[in-house]
């Protein structure tokens, strides 16, 4: 039998994917924190947004350049440009003021338990425990659109 927190986890992503939320477990790799000398990698669950085909259709060229970048609420080495307790684990320099500025912004609608961001030319993920209400899925479901539709 499963218990009460397994079955409130099937909920919310159950809930997540009929939201059209894609829910992956996977291997991940965190930033190198200060004082390790290499980074600790685990399982990880992410829900993320695949970007519109016509998004990427209609940048053309423009579409495959977006960059990837990917960040983590750490102690990392990389933080410049994020607000504190976050660092970059790839793709540090490749934002601008204005979408470091949006980022944020979008960091702070985040439900507590996320601890890690990711942006490709094809979508964005956020990983997370998954401890949430559907409150909590609502505004991750706001940040990832917001990731994709918007300039990152």
């Amino acid at each position: 039998m499963p218990t009460a927190s397994q079955r409130a986890q099937a909920k919310i992503r159950q809930l997540a994917m009929t939201k059209g939320l894609k829910v992956k477990v996977g291997k991940l790799q965190g930033p190198r924190e200060q004082g390790e000398m290499t980074p600790d990698s685990f399982l990880a669950t992410s829900y993320g947004l695949p970007r519109s085909k016509n998004q990427n259709r209609a940048g053309g060229m423009n579409a495959l350049k977006k960059v990837t970048w990917e960040i983590f609420k750490a102690a990392g080495l990389n933080t410049q440009g994020l607000p504190q307790g976050w660092c970059w684990n790839g793709g540090e320099g490749a934002l601008k003021s204005e979408q470091l500025s949006h980022l944020a912004h979008l960091i702070e609608q985040l439900p507590d338990d996320v601890y890690a961001l990711g942006v490709t030319p094809i979508g964005a993920q956020a990983y997370w425990h998954e401890r949430a209400t559907p409150e909590q899925l609502d505004n991750l479901e706001q940040v990832l659109k917001a990731l994709v539709m918007d300039s990152f």
